[in-house]
């Protein structure tokens, strides 16, 4: 009877890794997912999933948006968890001129996921209304987009004029 009870230990020991795995897989960027939404803009470094979608965001639209210049910041969140990017960037007579986004998962599987993203966000929003941006999946990360998108949205808010 004793080794049966270890090992029913043993097997719920190890379906809890596993689910545990799993969550932690998913807290970052994922690579696929409900709600993903591949880009059509042309992507810059001929992979076919980094890309950026421009569109109006919101009320505001590239026409009647009015922005003050300068640096800002935000926390954009994803996910469940929920997960988290820090964006900086730029703004010069409306157009994003710099940008930087900031990792910050703590898994390394996730922290892959949003490095690669972070890598690719310069070369498709540089010199893009920001009034327009809008990311999708990049850099084989679906989710990454979403906490860049609520970061953008923050930033909007900050720069309206």
């Amino acid at each position: 009877m004793e080794g049966m009870a270890t090992t029913n230990r043993i097997r719920t020991l190890t379906a809890l890794a596993a689910a545990s795995t799993v969550i932690g897989l998913t807290a970052g960027c994922s690579t696929s997912g409900p709600g993903t939404t591949t880009t059509t803009d042309s992507p810059t470094s001929g992979s076919s999933d980094q890309a950026a979608e421009t569109s109006p965001s919101g009320d505001t639209t590239a026409g009647d948006a009015d922005y003050r210049d300068g640096d800002y910041e935000a926390t954009g969140e994803y996910g469940g968890l929920p997960s988290h990017l820090d964006v900086a960037l730029t703004i010069a007579d409306g157009d994003i001129t710099n940008v930087t986004v900031t990792p910050t998962a703590t898994n390394e599987t996730s922290l892959g996921y949003q490095q690669d993203f972070a890598d690719a966000v310069p070369d498709v929003v540089i010199g893009k209304p920001l009034a327009e941006v809008s990311v999708g999946k990049l850099a084989g990360s679906s989710s990454c987009g979403d906490g860049f998108n609520d970061a953008i949205a923050q930033i909007r808010e900050q720069a309206a004029a």
